[in-house]
């Protein structure tokens, strides 16, 4: 049986108290937990019941989020009638205090690290936003309290989302008082301030605020009362961030721009849409865990070592049987500055008290018997202080929400996409938003269909009506569309195979085969999987249960939890073709028909792996993976974009060879401009937009020559690739060609290279040939457009980026490499 024996006060206010306290269990065991309970002395309090239920409702939303970056609730249970929330003890600070001593010290928070902080702060946002119940209904989660408060940082540099005892949900048993505010003034959306409905766009200007400061190292609203900040709030320009730091990143201006819009239909419409310009802005640079952490720790030294002997010596006094309850307020609670002056108040001194009992074991089973607790420990008094949520908001503050009414019935869709949800869930929508923009088209909207993974984004044009709906089910159904008429754009994540061609016909040209965008296919695992790389073989061993257990790929013995996308997904089309080939998958693997869930659910198993698209890494780790004799690669922006990651992939859209729909044809073409371009980085994917980078050294397998022609030259972001069995370039090398040359025309002194390869098979000296002839058609392409190569040359099959055992990676082989020298 469980002992929780309490040992210190981290917070008292509001409806309730907070506790740290040591479980004990098997002899020698001892862990730290915090309690959370309703204050003793509200029992006989007139408001008891709605107290309680209050509680309640946060335990039951609590108990339901699992997220790597919200504060983890073990257990919700009832200690002599007295709801209990036993949660984990995070060893760190709370944001606040980090801003206020980088506030005393006159410092600001370095622009990657404040990105990452916000990062992780959207990425919790987005899945409580879209946190179902068990009947998969939406919760309607808004957290509403989004502050530097309730924003948690480890020591081991993790961001923790903490506090959701203010959330709306809509499907809540406790009720919310309607023109009631909740959370903090100075982090609210205007909405909320007025007492209005709110839904999660109120969090997004939350977080948009705490953005805004930490670029700025300044309050986003400094104002004398809160009666002035509200006005600053709801009546007042907010000032630019470009205005108070001129030195700043225009895409990060831009990025709080958007988030702190008053006009809610024109604020970022979900977190994941502002954590994906985020990522996008940090690109490459973006700071890793160990980097939080190496940043908050020389912050608290002390603090740190106070916490720590003052809780050891406690425990030691309860072993001792001297049980007392040490008084811990905030270790840092002296260096937050004071709301209207400034003034720094310091601390109260420690106080302890005799503690009156240990809390009862509770009646359910042995909670070690059914969780372990990982110990991240934290500065205790200020990630826990509570705060008065029961009281109603000042007559004048409060406005009743204007009724709902019925929204009108979209017109028919003037453009039908159907087909993989990797491209349907996020970046048709924008690709289709930024189209209709694109053409002077107001009142844009995206809202849910009628049937599931349907989506339709309407506007006006020319005061006209238009509706554009996406279906995302899965490539497959992107060719069975096409075939029934059903749809006017099919979305693929695979090409079209040889059974849709004969149902279709070649759909493989310029004209009907559009590569929009490029992904990569990530192998993802638990953050803390020491694991960094596979290859294909052990790939498709753990994928199709072969290996079951961590030991055999080095790693602590475990059972392997395999995670896949279903049936229907074109991740899984491709995963299938490149590395289980003709072997079912796993026949215990937990499958998942929304990349998203899938990738939440890897970052929160440790044995887990699994596979999705790039953009939706999220929170997981994703391997280095590669083929034998080919070193493994990361799937990033560049590998991805010359195709050289072995799990690179296409994304596709094909249109009929005589489209129903006038707008057909201009959305691919937009979809293929810079404008679309930047649509689709915004969205997470890799672009196709041409660039330079340098390049790897040489290693053993470089030819001399191509050795000395590449030393001091960069590597273009493309490689040219020729149709399967064809000396033909491909769709996409096809629109790659004036990609170059527009590329060229910003680079004009420099020195074009072209350098061709060939696949392994059949005799060295005609595959040298035909590397070199590649290169040629290549260069003579370039000429019919003005562009003029300085060196024509091919290595035939040295240097191969895959095995040569399918004609999948033959094809791979086959390339045209482009360098500049002297760019």
């Amino acid at each position: 049986m469980r002992d929780d024996r309490l040992i210190a006060t981290l917070g008292r206010g509001g409806m309730a108290e907070v506790f740290l306290a040591a479980r004990r269990g098997l002899p020698g065991f001892t862990k730290l937990i915090v309690i959370k309970r309703l204050r003793a002395d509200l029992d006989d309090h007139a408001d008891a019941d709605r107290y309680r239920a209050l509680l309640l409702d946060e335990a039951r939303l609590c108990a339901r989020l699992r997220h790597p970056h919200i504060v983890q609730t073990f257990e919700v249970d009832e200690v002599e009638g007295v709801p209990h929330l036993f949660m984990e003890y995070l060893e760190g600070q709370p944001l606040s205090q980090v801003m206020a001593v980088l506030h005393r010290a006159k410092k600001r928070m370095p622009d990657a690290i404040a990105l990452r902080v916000i990062a992780d702060v959207l990425d919790a946002l987005d899945y409580a936003h879209e946190l179902c119940d068990y009947d998969g209904a939406p919760l309607g989660v808004v957290h509403r309290d989004v502050s530097p408060q309730n924003v948690f940082w480890t020591y081991a540099g993790e961001i923790k989302l903490m506090d959701f005892g203010v959330a709306k949900l809509a499907r809540g048993r406790a009720a919310t008082e309607a023109g009631t505010i909740k959370g903090k003034l100075a982090y609210m959306a205007p909405e909320q301030a007025r007492g209005a409905s709110v839904d999660r766009r109120a969090d997004v200007f939350a977080a948009g605020i705490l953005l805004w400061e930490l670029l700025s190292g300044r309050r986003l609203l400094r104002a004398e009362t809160e009666a002035q900040s509200l006005h600053k709030l709801l009546f007042e320009p907010l000032p630019a961030l470009e205005a108070v730091r001129p030195d700043v990143d225009p895409r990060l201006a831009e990025i709080c721009a958007r988030a702190l819009e008053r006009d809610v239909e024109l604020r970022y419409a979900s977190a994941a849409a502002m954590r994906s310009d985020i990522e996008h802005v940090l690109g490459m640079r973006a700071p890793r865990r160990e980097d939080l952490a190496a940043y908050v720790q020389p912050l608290f030294v002390e603090e740190r070592r106070a916490v720590a002997v003052r809780i050891k010596d406690a425990i030691a006094a309860q072993a001792a049987g001297d049980d007392v309850l040490i008084d811990l307020p905030s270790a840092t609670s002296d260096l937050i500055p004071t709301r209207t002056t400034g003034r720094t108040a310091r601390a109260r001194p420690p106080t302890t008290t005799p503690l009156p009992s240990a809390l009862p074991p509770a009646r359910s089973r042995n909670w070690l018997a059914i969780a372990t607790l990982v110990v991240i420990g934290g500065s205790i008094g200020a990630a826990f202080a509570m705060h008065d949520r029961s009281a109603p908001a000042p007559a004048s503050l409060a406005a009743a929400a204007p009724p709902p009414s019925a929204a009108p019935a979209p017109p028919p869709p003037a453009l039908r996409l159907c087909g993989s949800n990797t491209i349907g869930a996020e970046l048709a929508p924008a690709l289709v938003e930024a189209f209709l923009a694109d053409r002077g088209a107001t009142s844009i909207a995206r809202a849910n269909g009628a049937e599931p993974d349907e989506k339709i984004i309407t506007a006006t044009i020319d005061r006209a009506p238009i509706a554009i709906d996406i279906h995302a089910r899965g490539s497959a159904t992107a060719f069975e569309g096409l075939r029934a008429g059903a749809c006017d754009v099919g979305m693929a994540s695979r090409t079209i195979d040889d059974q849709e061609v004969a149902a279709l016909g070649d759909l493989r040209s310029p004209a009907t085969e559009h590569v929009i965008a490029l992904d990569g296919i990530a192998v993802i695992v638990n953050p803390n999987n020491p694991l960094a790389s596979l290859d294909r073989a052990q790939l498709h061993d753990v994928f199709t249960g072969a290996i079951t257990d961590w030991s055999q790929l080095g790693g602590a013995p475990g059972a392997i939890t395999v995670l896949a996308r279903d049936d229907k997904s074109g991740t899984y089309d491709t995963f299938k073709h490149l590395v289980l080939g003709k072997d079912p998958l796993a026949a215990t693997a937990r499958r998942y028909a929304a990349s998203d869930a899938l990738a939440d659910a890897v970052a929160s198993d440790p044995s887990a792996i699994g596979f999705i698209g790039l953009a939706y890494v999220r929170s997981a780790k994703a391997l280095a993976v590669g083929d034998r004799g080919a070193p493994p690669m990361l799937p990033t922006s560049f590998t991805v974009t010359t195709e050289d990651y072995m799990l690179a992939r296409r994304l596709y859209w094909y249109t009929p060879t005589r489209p129903t729909s006038p707008l057909t044809a201009e959305l691919v073409s937009f979809a293929l401009s810079s404008r679309g371009q930047a649509v689709v980085q915004r969205a997470g994917f890799v672009d196709l937009t041409v660039g330079i980078a340098d390049a790897p050294r040489c290693d053993l397998r470089c030819p001399r020559r191509y050795a000395q022609l590449v030393a001091h030259a960069q590597r273009a972001s493309l490689d040219f690739r020729f149709r399967s069995g064809s000396d033909s370039i491909d769709s996409r090398a096809t629109r790659d060609l004036d990609r170059v040359v527009q590329f060229l025309g910003a680079h004009a002194g420099a020195k074009l290279v072209l350098l061709g390869f060939s696949d392994g098979a059949g005799d060295p000296a005609r595959n040298l040939a035909l590397s070199r002839a590649r290169a040629q058609t290549i260069a003579a392409e370039l000429a019919r457009r003005g562009v003029h190569a300085a060196v024509v040359d091919g290595f035939g099959a040295a240097m191969p980026v895959a095995p040569n055992a399918t004609e999948a990676d033959r094809q791979r082989n086959r390339r045209v490499e482009v360098w500049l020298a002297g760019a």
